[in-house]
């Protein structure tokens, strides 16, 4: 069993250096400067949890990356994918997969407790190794989606995927007949009833209509178009990275009539690794993804009304893990 772990990592692992054909990432001239940190004060904190299950804060302003806690009965030998975390006001998910079973883990914020226990799928679910690839958090029902996949193992855009309801009072699950083909899902979000899954190299979305349990294939701009690290902005917008050779570009996609529009055409970025969502800063409308550019790690603040960025250097007496993806923030 744990030689299939690894080995999964290691598919995993290369896979995202597969992916990562970006060049470095161009800012402005507003990064802090680590020596700068001692004078500079942050308003909070942006939350981030890493591939071994550990929970950072990143100063907004100054950087600096801290321990918050830890995910209980995960250590640094396991490999969580980013698309299977997603988090709540109190709560943080995250799945595992320990082949051949996946694992739910609940993370109280408050009392930074976990709980978990093992997941069954439902019998209709079947494949090789069904393995969850993306959770997604309904705020309004208070629900876990997944998004299973049938073969982990392969890489075709006809693999069946499975989309379930995870109920996280009673690990209980809920399989309602919808599948539909996609090699699997590195990101999932939800926007006004629909859930929209994507994976980096298919070039399409799977968008699910929650209200009639229906999914199809969506083409932005009618064409096959890469993405990496979307997020829901509101009822018909949604931020994201489009991958093009030798770079990625801030777009943004009009969920109402399937299209794009580059709002940094002029600028690069390389975001790694690509997989899970970026995260939207409600307070000051900003799109946030975490980042690297030539081994620097940093924060991309996108700021939605003005139209202009910003580079957060990520400084730490230790060393960074970069397997990791910012999913709230907090209070200091």
């Amino acid at each position: 069993m744990k030689l299939l772990m690894k080995i999964s990592a290691v598919i995993y692992i290369a896979l995202l250096f597969s992916c990562s054909n970006d060049t470095p990432a161009s800012s402005e001239n507003n990064t802090s400067k680590p020596s700068d940190n001692n004078k500079i004060k942050d308003d909070f904190s942006y939350l981030a949890v890493n591939a071994s299950g550990k929970i950072q804060k990143i100063g907004n302003n100054t950087g600096k990356i801290s321990t918050f806690s830890q995910f209980e009965g995960l250590n640094e030998s396991y490999f969580v994918h980013l698309n299977n975390i997603t988090t709540n006001s109190e709560k943080i998910f995250l799945i595992n997969h320990i082949s051949p079973s996946d694992k739910l883990y609940i993370f109280d914020k408050k009392t930074k407790t976990t709980i978990s226990k093992e997941l069954v799928f439902p019998k209709e679910i079947t494949g090789f190794e069904p393995t969850l690839t993306s959770i997604i958090w309904d705020e309004s029902k208070k629900i876990l989606y997944g998004i299973i996949v049938d073969n982990p193992y392969s890489k075709s855009p006809t693999n069946t995927c499975y989309f379930i309801k995870i109920n996280p009072n009673n690990f209980t699950i809920t399989y309602e007949g919808l599948t539909f083909n996609q090699t699997a899902s590195s990101s999932a979000y939800l926007n006004n009833n629909k859930v929209y899954s994507s994976y980096l190299n298919d070039g399409f979305t799977i968008e699910i209509d929650l209200v009639n349990n229906t999914a199809k294939k969506v083409l932005y701009n009618n064409a096959k178009t890469t993405y990496i690290k979307p997020i829901a902005y509101d009822n018909n917008m949604a931020y994201c990275f489009r991958q093009v050779p030798s770079r990625n570009i801030l777009t943004k996609l009009n969920l109402s009539n399937n299209t794009y529009e580059d709002v940094l055409p002029n600028e690069s970025f390389y975001s790694y690794p690509p997989f899970g969502n970026g995260f939207i800063d409600k307070l000051n409308d900003q799109y946030i993804c975490f980042m690297t550019d030539s081994q620097q790690f940093q924060i991309l603040k996108y700021n939605i009304s003005t139209k202009t960025f910003s580079v957060l250097k990520i400084t730490s007496d230790s060393t960074i893990d970069s397997n990791l993806i910012i999913i709230d923030k907090i209070d200091n």
